[in-house]
């Protein structure tokens, strides 16, 4: 396969918006992507951290895709599927189902129980591109997997064919610094995790985001991608702060290892997009958590408004 797929903006790792049994909420998520398309995100990767695809059924996962791929039909925007799974069969048989449902890559987590040494990592990853029937993007995300995937790993992998770019969601310099040297080459996809870090390491060498903060406003990421494109450092910098506000008062207020998942679906929530509702283990924020990121995105969004 070719590597076609090739991304210079903001790609959206969309939540999953579910209903008080859990279940798919099929009409938020239609809505939700609609927003996510007057936005002109550049590409939807669904299924991974920010959807809490670790804790979905198979059932879930399948209608998600099918209805995502069928809200995008007729658009330009690609569909990307998260595929990790503990099951090297059932990533496959995921793949199989994207493709057929028509989207456009896959994503995927190294396994994330036993603990492999380097080796084992690449011949997983390798063996995964092999049987994946879409083009494959590996993402690293140290902080599930305990798994750092080393960059001289990551250079060996890029060569495969299948093999079409490295999402990173470490946060790590020194990390992304290797990262950078590889993503100069353009030979693959570099594409960046946590928003905060964006705008400093898309000028060092990164091709793009998939930050989460573009469920919200979709637009500022779209604003943002074009100054660093054009290397427009004052409209950078201005959308940078309000990127660093989006940290500050919506996904750190309360602190703890998931408050990024509670402050996003409570704002998104509070923006009509969907329910204010976690998969279990997790748990959404109570009356009083929703009520100051309600007012909190309010004001971003009018900030927002007054520059955009």
């Amino acid at each position: 396969m070719s590597k076609n797929l090739f991304f210079e903006g903001t790609v959206c790792p969309m939540i999953t918006p579910i209903r008080e049994d859990f279940s798919l909420d099929a009409p938020s998520t239609k809505r939700l992507i609609d927003h996510l398309i007057d936005g002109e995100i550049d590409g939807i990767f669904i299924l991974g951290t920010t959807g809490e695809a670790s804790s979905l059924s198979l059932e879930t996962k399948q209608e998600l895709i099918r209805l995502s791929a069928e809200r995008l039909d007729g658009t330009e925007i690609p569909l990307l599927v998260g595929i990790g799974d503990t099951s090297f069969e059932q990533s496959v048989a995921l793949c199989s189902y994207a493709k057929q449902c028509g989207a456009a890559a896959v994503v995927a987590l190294a396994p994330y129980y036993f603990d492999l040494n380097e080796d084992e990592i690449l011949d997983y990853f390798l063996n995964l591109a092999d049987h994946c029937s879409l083009p494959l993007f590996l993402y690293n995300y140290p902080k599930s997997t305990h798994f750092n995937l080393p960059p001289k790993v990551i250079s060996v992998l890029i060569q495969h064919p299948n093999i079409i770019g490295c999402k990173d969601s470490s946060g790590d310099p020194n990390y992304l610094k290797a990262l950078a040297e590889l993503a100069q080459k353009k030979e693959s996809n570099f594409l960046i995790g946590p928003e905060e870090f964006l705008s400093e390491w898309v000028q060092k060498g990164f091709h793009g985001g998939v930050n989460g903060g573009s469920n919200l406003f979709p637009k500022l990421f779209k604003a943002l991608s074009e100054a660093l494109k054009q290397k427009d450092q004052e409209k950078i910098n201005t959308y940078h702060q309000i990127v660093m506000k989006i940290s500050k008062d919506i996904y750190a207020l309360e602190g703890g290892s998931y408050s990024y998942l509670k402050g996003m679906k409570a704002a998104a929530a509070s923006m009509g997009l969907c329910e204010n509702k976690l998969v279990p283990p997790l748990k959404a924020g109570d009356e009083n958590f929703y009520k100051t990121i309600e007012q909190k995105t309010v004001e971003i969004q009018k900030e927002l408004d007054a520059l955009l």
